[in-house]
C-alpha cells in the first residue's frame, strides 16, 4: 500500500498552496470607494445571515477575518464602513475544534489552534452585521420559539447550544420567551438589508454525511421564508437576498475525491462503474458505509473533507484501508449517491440537491413577489466549479489578474465551506453588480487583488 501512503502525505500537505501566504496590504490601504447609490438608500445598512455573512473562516470567527466579511466590504463601497458595526472577536476566535492555521510551508501543513478569543465590542449592540454562525431560517422570526432559539442561545447544557447568538444579539432580546433576529434588525430602522439565510437548513446534513442535523422540509422552508419576507418588507427597507449554493460545488464535498484522483491514489473503473484504490498489488474496489451496509464507492459518492483524518489513520496503520466491506469508510465521512439503488430517497446527495433546488425556487418566487433583488450565488459558484472541472482543476474565477479556484486556500478557506478574504470580495462584487443593476447605482467594485489572502499562521 505504499502508493496510498505517498498520496496521504500529498493530500495533507496541500502542496499546491505554497505561494499563498504573500501580500499583507492593510484594509485601509485599499482604493477609496465612490458613493453613487442611485435609487438605493444606504444610510442604515443591516446584514442578516449565518457564518457566510459573519465572515467566519478556517473554522472560526475572528477579527482579522471579520474585517473582510462580504457585508463589511460592501459597506465600505457604500461609504458606510465606519458606521457598520460587527460583533468582533479577538484572535484566534471562536470555533468548534479551533481555528485552522498554517504550521508549515514546505510541505504546507495545517493545524488546529485550540485557544479561544473573546468578544471585543459588545457595547456597540445592536450590530449592523447580524450574521450568526449556525443560524437557520426559522431563527429570523422564530414564532413561538419554534426554533428553540432561546435554549440554543442561553442554555450551555443544551446539546445545540450556540455561543454566537450571545455575541451577536442583545441580552434583552435573548431574555424574551421567543427572541428573534428580526427584532434586532427592525430596531435599527434599516434602509437597506442583505438577507442570506437557508444554507444551514441543508448544510448540517451535508457536512455530517447525512448523520447530523436533518434537512428542513421544503414546505416548511417556503412558509418560513415567506414569513421572513413579510417581516423584511415591513421595515420599509430595500432588500437583497441570496440563493443557496449547490452542495457539490463546495470543496468540503468534492475536493478530497478530486485530489485523490489527481494524485492517482484512486481511479474510476468505467467497466465496473466503481472507484478503486490504486496499490502496488493492484486496484481494489473502495467500500463506503451507507445506512449500516457496505457499498462500493460509485461516481456520485463523495468522501468529505472531514475524512482527511480518517485517511491519516489508514496511513498510520491504525485502521485498515477501505477495500473490504468490514473496513468501509464510515457513513458520516461520505455523502452517498443513489447509483447503487437507483432510488433517490436512499441518496444523501439527491436529498440535499433536491432541497437546494426547492429552496432556491422559493427564494426566487418570494423575492419576485416582494420586489426584492436577488444575488444568484448558486449560479456564481456553479459556473466557477464548471470552469474548474472543465480545465482539469487549473482554472477558477478570473478577476483582477487573479485565478481563484474553488479549493481551500484560494476561493475558500481551509475549512472547505467558508470563503477566504478574496472569496468574500467576489461575493461583495456580485452584490455590487446586483445593486448597480437594480437601483440605477454606480458603486465601485473592489479590486480583489488588493485584498490580502490573510491565512492565519500557527505560532
Amino acid at each position: 500500500m505504499s502508493y496510498f501512503k505517498k498520496y496521504i502525505k500529498g493530500i495533507l500537505s496541500l502542496a499546491f498552496l505554497l505561494a499563498l501566504v504573500t501580500g499583507c496590504k492593510d484594509y485601509n490601504d485599499l482604493d477609496p470607494a465612490a458613493n453613487n447609490s442611485g435609487d438605493a438608500d444606504f444610510s442604515s445598512y443591516v446584514a442578516v445571515g449565518n457564518s457566510l455573512t459573519a465572515g467566519l473562516q478556517n473554522g472560526a470567527l475572528y477579527e482579522s477575518a471579520q474585517k473582510y466579511s462580504f457585508p463589511k466590504l460592501l459597506a465600505r463601497q457604500m461609504n458606510k464602513s465606519e458606521s457598520f458595526e460587527q460583533p468582533l472577536i479577538s484572535n484566534p476566535g471562536i470555533g468548534s475544534g479551533g481555528r485552522i492555521e498554517l504550521s508549515n510551508l514546505d510541505p504546507l501543513v495545517t493545524t488546529r489552534n485550540s485557544n479561544q478569543g473573546n468578544p471585543i465590542n459588545q457595547e456597540d449592540k445592536p450590530f449592523s452585521n447580524l450574521g450568526v454562525p449556525g443560524a437557520v431560517l426559522v431563527d429570523y422570526m422564530n414564532p413561538n420559539n419554534a426554533g428553540n432559539l432561546k435554549e440554543r442561545a442561553t442554555d450551555q447544557s443544551n446539546p445545540a447550544f450556540n455561543p454566537f447568538y450571545k455575541v451577536a444579539m442583545e441580552q434583552a432580546e435573548l431574555a424574551k420567551s421567543a427572541p428573534n433576529l428580526h427584532n434586532q434588525v427592525a430596531k435599527q430602522n434599516p434602509t437597506f438589508i442583505t438577507f442570506w439565510l437557508g444554507n444551514n437548513d441543508v448544510l448540517g446534513y451535508v457536512t455530517s454525511g447525512g448523520e447530523g442535523q436533518s434537512i428542513t422540509p421544503a414546505a416548511n422552508f417556503s412558509q418560513l421564508y415567506q414569513a421572513s419576507a413579510q417581516g423584511l418588507a415591513a421595515t420599509g427597507a430595500d432588500v437583497m437576498v441570496y440563493t443557496i449554493p449547490d452542495v457539490t460545488n463546495i470543496p468540503f464535498v468534492f475536493y478530497l475525491r478530486t485530489q485523490l484522483e489527481q494524485q492517482g491514489a484512486i481511479t474510476f473503473n468505467s467497466s465496473s462503474q466503481t472507484y478503486q484504490l490504486v496499490t502496488e498489488n493492484g486496484n481494489f474496489d473502495i467500500y463506503i458505509e451507507v445506512d449500516g451496509n457496505a457499498e462500493k464507492m460509485r461516481q456520485d459518492d463523495f468522501p468529505l473533507l472531514s475524512a482527511q483524518s480518517y485517511f491519516a489513520r489508514v496511513q498510520n496503520g491504525q485502521v485498515p484501508p477501505p477495500i473490504q466491506p468490514q473496513s468501509a469508510i464510515p457513513d458520516e465521512l461520505v455523502l452517498d449517491g443513489n447509483l447503487a439503488t437507483q432510488d433517490a430517497s436512499d441518496s444523501e446527495l439527491e436529498q440535499a440537491a433536491a432541497a437546494v433546488a426547492q429552496y432556491n425556487g422559493t427564494i426566487s418566487s418570494v423575492a419576485s413577489s416582494n420586489n426584492f433583488t436577488v444575488v444568484d450565488i448558486n449560479k456564481v459558484f456553479k459556473d466557477i466549479f464548471t470552469t474548474f472541472q472543465s480545465s482539469q482543476g487549473q482554472n477558477g474565477y478570473q478577476t483582477d489578474g487573479l485565478n481563484l479556484r474553488p479549493v481551500p486556500g484560494e476561493l475558500f478557506s481551509f475549512d472547505g465551506v467558508h470563503p477566504t478574504n478574496r472569496g468574500a470580495a467576489v461575493i461583495a462584487n456580485k452584490s455590487i453588480d446586483a445593486i448597480n443593476s437594480a437601483y440605477n447605482a454606480n458603486l465601485d467594485k473592489i479590486n480583489v487583488a488588493k485584498i490580502p489572502e490573510g491565512f492565519p499562521v500557527a505560532n
